[in-house]
């Protein structure tokens, strides 16, 4: 909790700069966003580089799968190689997600003590940012954002993978849970999340760019 609370001191320090550059605490948020993404570009990297290696393993892994069949001692230890050949730490993939969590939670607790003294020309209906949004205008656009996201594959050669019923049902089913996590959160945390959904999109873009294909795909194993 002394790390947390650390975190959130941190956060309103660098926040409480920003507002006294900006004038304004709900693009002070965004600016925040912007920056933490920012400083996990190599995380974010590290994971899309994960899932194209493992799209890049399937059809090795399914002949693997056959060739096994009901001898999972093999299968493991064949699977195993796979991974070894192609660079696949599965775990790595949750690195983004691990970092962010305490900072989420931090922020939290810091909308939660001092969002009460904040509000936004972003949000002028809402009184403060302690408070959620009381239209759910917030939420429901995260909500639409998020599933905008969920819709654009990392590349072309990720566009086709997975099940039809996975690539429909998966978006809803998130985009339903978020809507459900930020109803009654303080709204600072919906623009948070919002602001970090856009900056994914963005991400996701730039990543189809040469410049960015030439990076993710930078000492990448051929598929076999």
């Amino acid at each position: 909790m002394a790390l947390l609370q650390g975190i959130a001191d941190l956060l309103y320090m660098v926040l409480t700069g920003l507002y006294g550059l900006i004038g304004d605490w709900g693009i002070a948020v965004i600016i925040l966003t912007l920056a933490v993404r920012g400083l996990l570009f190599v995380a974010s990297l590290h994971t899309s580089r994960q899932q194209l290696r493992q799209a890049r393993m399937q059809k090795e892994l399914q002949a693997v799968r056959t060739q096994c069949g009901e001898d999972n001692d093999r299968l493991l230890q064949e699977t195993g190689k796979l991974y070894a050949k192609y660079g696949i730490r599965p775990l790595s993939q949750l690195a983004s997600l691990l970092v962010q969590m305490p900072i989420i939670y931090a922020l939290y607790q810091l909308f939660s003590a001092h969002g009460s003294a904040m509000s936004s020309m972003l949000v002028p209906w809402v009184a403060s940012f302690a408070q959620s949004d009381p239209w759910h205008i917030v939420p429901i656009a995260y909500a639409a954002v998020s599933f905008i996201s969920m819709l654009i594959p990392l590349t072309a050669e990720l566009a086709g993978t997975g099940s039809g019923l996975s690539r429909s049902l998966l978006p809803l089913v998130a985009t339903g849970l978020s809507l459900l996590f930020l109803w009654r959160m303080p709204v600072a945390l919906g623009l948070y999340w919002t602001a970090n959904k856009l900056y994914f999109i963005l991400e996701r873009l730039f990543f189809r760019t040469d410049w960015g294909r030439r990076l993710l795909y930078k000492n990448m194993p051929e598929a076999s």
